[in-house]
């Protein structure tokens, strides 16, 4: 049996484990997230939240949908196996077709401006009607060095390219990680973020900067044209900053080298507790440290430069919020970190900056309708 007819069975064979009943409750809750603004435009979009049910969403138990179907499912060999996690990983997009090689089509991502040869569960037939510059709107999940088509894609013509260019920009400056999948745009971005950085710390003479929150989008209205001015573009017309940023008593900027510009709240109140670690057993500083501890959507990054001007002082704080006597943070302070935010840890942090792809570049060029 070819890989492509393996790969059909058993994407049957999942979605048919996902929609058995078994998981009746999460699937339910995320069809009413995709549906919240009304009932599905067309096939395609009604497909579209079983697809990511089946492949991406996340079960209470922190698994997948996939994970599940592997352990469960007798009789799969390694190759099997293999396919089937490598189906976490799914590709969205819009698609221009370049070619048609019979049972696959060469699809060019304006997401993230990749070639991926596909193929389809329809058979050999699938892309009979598509011709060159025809547009596919869809997910991709892997087939070896391949790919296959994971639901059901929108087509569109041709004539249909510049609203779809739009579309591609939106979502590539909405999802960056997306983009980062092309390794030479993943290098301009990392290559223009330490240009960034370089003017961030040429402008305030230091990569942190300690501002009252009022005072944040001002400052950085004022930074932004500095940096236009030296590194070329346009500032932004209006720089829109969280209410708890604005609000904030104290807000950090922070430039760090691999994780980029981030915003950190309350980071005066975090910079008393690393100088005085007595605080820490003051409610306030507690709460305050185990958010910057315990949230993995926080950076490690505020932590990491407070406990490096004292790992002593960092020690004594980390001893008094866990209750662990004698805790040192040169010791035991990273691998406090990696348990408490592995993501950041496994590999190296993307970019917070986003490459200037082709589509990003036509749709800020257009003119605002």
């Amino acid at each position: 049996m070819s890989k492509v007819a393996r790969a059909v069975e058993l994407k049957a064979e999942l979605v048919h484990f996902a929609t058995s009943g078994r998981f009746g409750r999460e699937l339910g809750a995320v069809l009413d997230r995709f549906y919240a603004d009304g009932p599905p435009a067309d096939e395609a979009a009604a497909f579209l939240p079983v697809d990511f049910f089946a492949h991406q969403h996340r079960l209470p138990s922190g698994e997948t949908v996939v994970d599940r179907f592997v352990a469960e499912r007798a009789g799969l060999d390694r190759s099997d196996v293999e396919l089937l996690l490598s189906w976490k990983t799914v590709v969205e997009g819009v698609f221009e077709v370049r070619a048609v090689d019979g049972p696959a089509v060469l699809l060019f991502n304006l997401v993230d401006e990749l070639v991926y040869r596909a193929f389809s569960n329809l058979g050999e037939g699938a892309f009979e009607s598509l011709t060159p510059g025809m547009h596919l709107v869809g997910r991709l999940i892997p087939l070896g060095a391949d790919w296959l088509i994971s639901g059901t894609p929108a087509v569109h013509p041709a004539e249909a390219r510049e609203t779809l260019g739009s579309v591609a920009a939106h979502v590539a400056l909405a999802n960056p990680a997306w983009v980062f999948r092309n390794p030479v745009l993943l290098a301009q971005a990392r290559e223009t973020q330490r240009e960034q950085r370089r003017c961030f710390v040429g402008y305030f003479g230091t990569d942190l900067v300690v501002l009252e929150g009022a005072d944040v989008a001002a400052l950085m209205r004022a930074y932004l044209a500095y940096q236009a001015a030296r590194l070329g573009g346009e500032p932004p017309e209006a720089l829109e900053l969280p209410e708890r940023v604005t609000s904030a008593d104290t807000v950090a900027l922070i430039f760090d080298e691999l994780g980029g510009l981030g915003y950190h709240v309350d980071f005066g109140r975090l910079e008393e507790v690393f100088e005085d670690p007595r605080l820490i057993v003051r409610r306030q500083y507690r709460e305050l440290l185990t958010t910057y501890l315990r949230d993995e959507s926080v950076s490690p990054v505020p932590i990491e430069r407070l406990a490096e001007r004292d790992p002593a002082k960092a020690g004594a704080v980390f001893a008094g919020l866990l209750n662990r006597k004698g805790f040192d943070w040169e010791r035991s302070g990273e691998l406090l970190l990696r348990t408490h935010k592995p993501g950041y840890f496994s590999e190296p942090p993307l970019p917070t900056v986003t490459p200037m792809t082709a589509a990003i570049a036509e749709h800020l060029r257009a003119p605002a309708r």
